[in-house]
């Protein structure tokens, strides 16, 4: 049986509103998730993103981001037609960004940023991040937010 596209934005929102997540794009850092929104006829989602200040973060291109822009960092992310889900995490679907939920992963991250020591390179706190996303299967079998056209 087919779910509607709008059925599993529901289940996105549901899923994923107002929670923190470690957030994956050429960095990491952790954020807040909220008022996701998506447009089936467009087939787009998109949700605005707050960083949480967490010690042993920013990690990666974040580090020269925070530089220059006001702490806390905010804005906008949306993902398009392969733009996919599962009960933990959230991916842009083409590269960019992706969204880790689990207690467990974001815990365990968290753990690990504040183990950094203070001379690690950012570069090299976000090799650690993704090591350990990969080491812990942070990476769940997803499903599209929308159906194939």
């Amino acid at each position: 049986m087919l779910v509607p596209d709008e059925a599993r934005v529901e289940q996105l929102r549901a899923r994923f509103e107002g929670r923190e997540a470690i957030y994956v794009e050429k960095g990491a850092l952790r954020m807040r998730v909220s008022d996701i929104r998506g447009d089936t006829t467009q087939l787009r989602i998109s949700a605005e993103v707050e960083e949480i200040p967490t010690a042993g973060f920013p990690a990666g291109a974040f580090y020269e981001i925070q530089r220059l822009e006001p702490s806390p960092l905010r804005w906008s992310i949306e993902g398009g037609y392969l733009t996919d889900f599962s009960d933990h995490t959230w991916h842009m679907g083409y590269g960019g960004w992706s969204l880790f939920f689990a207690p467990r992963i974001v815990g365990g991250i968290l753990g690990l940023a504040l183990r950094f020591p203070d001379n690690l390179d950012a570069f090299q706190r976000y090799r650690k991040i993704l090591d350990y996303l990969k080491d812990h299967e942070a990476y769940e079998l997803t499903q599209r937010v929308f159906a194939e056209r």
